[in-house]
């Protein structure tokens, strides 16, 4: 039983709340919805639009966020997949449908809100990102009071503990692992979780988050446990979680995730790697309630808003090249991406001997190093000097790490000292400059062995073609053609849709150079 005062707490979260704003005496919404540039026809509440317009400065919304807002609106609760480019608004077109959709059940439902059971749930594969989405959320919530809490690995997990047991809390944005071990240490309880968002779907699974996927989602989805040895099927539950999946590329995994149907959407889960040894020869499978498929304008394409410039190196000295590339924009945030954590190293010594302060960032420092390296960055690139008056590097050097979900909006240039493995990871990479409306500039350093992947990608570009399919293998292009056309093989069996298995190669060995 709840007491009086937890009673009190949860009518006044019930306290009136204004509905979208849609009056057509307002002259500002009349001359937007013209323009087609208002919040108000996606059917957002006031407060939200509010904050959108005035706290966050985003008069209007991206063209994900137009496609996917509505349908997260929907009464039905649809599950939802949707794919958009790097830098396209994919937090906000998620969070502010769900956010309203919790507040939605306080002012209608006999509803009590409760500490330690989150009612939405986002999952995301780095810390950094966790807390990125969570500074998104308090932004928000301050509008439509709603409570978050990141729980992530290098912070205290009895302090998240006491976060959890406190007060309630609507929203928690965690790493997979993280979350298993509060779980399992019953410090919160998944049962009333209503969405789970899957953010950066692709990185999870590049990333080999798939066991800490299965333990979470799995009985979530489905009323009967998981046995070891057992060949019976599987019976979902009759009120599964939404499942909203977010990725800005369409990989090979992704596809065999959601499969050729929507409507039979199929995660495998290893039985011996759920319970930790044991032989088993059945791959249950674990299935997603029905999911729509949503593919935004632009996927796999060149930001539209980029200067891209491909730099031979030939016999020239790369790291002389690189200095000047670094130096021409050096009052400017520039990020440089390396393949390997040693080439970061590298380039951070010749940029120190230059007199060009950097940080870094890659799989070799822990998580509380990359934090605040992240935010030294952060704060560098925002041109502000610290509170003792000194100005921080605005120069941050990394691996592929930094390529995925990182939105720092004042970096102009992106410099790749070592060119990509595949075109996916030059679309991740470019994608951290020209966010939002601005625009940006990507240098890249093209080496001999390169020069395949490089100039298909430039044609694709300046032909304003998707990227996915591009290969690095000089074989796979028609003989005597413009570059970049790819040749027609056809390939039994496969969706039609599916990448080449020569695009397919190098994104295995993106995984390991990080």
């Amino acid at each position: 039983m709840s007491s009086n005062s937890d009673q009190s707490a949860a009518s006044k979260s019930r306290a009136p709340f204004r509905m979208p704003r849609d009056s057509p005496d307002d002259s500002k919404v009349a001359a937007k919805d013209v323009n087609g540039l208002a919040w108000n026809p996606l059917g957002l509440f006031t407060e939200l639009v509010d904050c959108l317009e005035n706290s966050l400065s985003l008069m209007s919304p991206t063209p994900v966020q137009s496609l996917v807002i509505p349908e997260l609106l929907k009464e039905e609760r649809e599950s939802l997949a949707f794919l958009s480019a790097t830098g396209s608004g994919k937090t906000l077109a998620y969070l502010l449908p769900l956010l309203q959709q919790l507040k939605q059940q306080e002012m209608f439902e006999d509803f009590e809100r409760r500490p330690r059971r989150p009612r939405l749930l986002v999952l995301v594969p780095t810390r950094e990102l966790a807390l990125q989405i969570t500074s998104v959320l308090k932004s928000l919530s301050h509008s439509i009071k709603m409570s978050s809490l990141a729980l992530v690995g290098g912070q205290d997990k009895g302090n998240q503990r006491k976060a959890l047991a406190n007060r309630p809390v609507d929203v928690v944005v965690a790493t997979p692992g993280r979350l298993l071990q509060h779980w399992k240490d019953e410090s919160v309880f998944l049962g009333g979780v209503q969405s789970i968002v899957l953010d950066e779907m692709d990185t999870m699974l590049e990333q080999g988050f798939q066991r800490e996927l299965r333990e979470i989602l799995y009985p979530l989805l489905y009323n009967k446990k998981l046995e070891k040895d057992s060949t019976a099927p599987l019976e979902p539950k009759k009120s599964p979680p939404q499942i909203v999946m977010t990725s800005a590329t369409m990989t090979q995994s992704i596809q065999k995730l959601i499969g050729d149907n929507p409507k039979t959407s199929k995660l495998s889960v290893t039985a011996k790697r759920l319970h930790g040894g044991g032989e088993t020869s059945q791959d249950p499978k674990l299935q997603f309630p029905p999911m729509k498929i949503i593919s935004a304008p632009g996927l796999h394409k060149a930001i539209p808003r980029l200067d891209q410039i491909f730099v031979d190196v030939g016999n020239t000295d790369k790291i002389s090249l690189l200095v000047d590339a670094v130096a021409s924009q050096r009052s400017k945030a520039t990020i440089i991406f390396c393949n390997t954590a040693s080439s970061v190293q590298a380039v951070q010594y010749a940029l120190t001997e230059s007199r060009l302060e950097t940080l870094s960032y890659h799989g070799e420092l822990n998580s509380i190093a990359r934090s605040e390296n992240l935010q030294r960055f952060r704060q560098g690139a925002s041109g502000k000097p610290t509170k003792d008056g000194s100005v921080e590097p605005s120069i941050l050097v990394c691996t592929d790490l930094a390529a995925r979900g990182i939105d720092i909006p004042e970096v102009d240039h992106v410099v790749m000292f070592d060119f990509p493995l595949n075109a996916m990871d030059y679309l991740h990479r470019s994608g951290r400059t020209a966010r939002g409306e601005g625009r940006g500039k990507v240098t890249a350093l093209v080496a001999k062995r390169d020069k395949v992947l490089a100039m298909a990608i430039e044609q694709a570009v300046r032909r304003g073609d998707a990227l996915d399919g591009l290969s690095s293998r000089k074989s796979d292009y028609v003989p005597g053609a413009r570059f970049g056309t790819k040749k027609k093989t056809p390939q039994k069996g496969k969706h039609r849709g599916a990448p080449s298995k020569s695009s397919r190669a190098p994104s295995k060995s993106s995984g390991r150079r990080r």
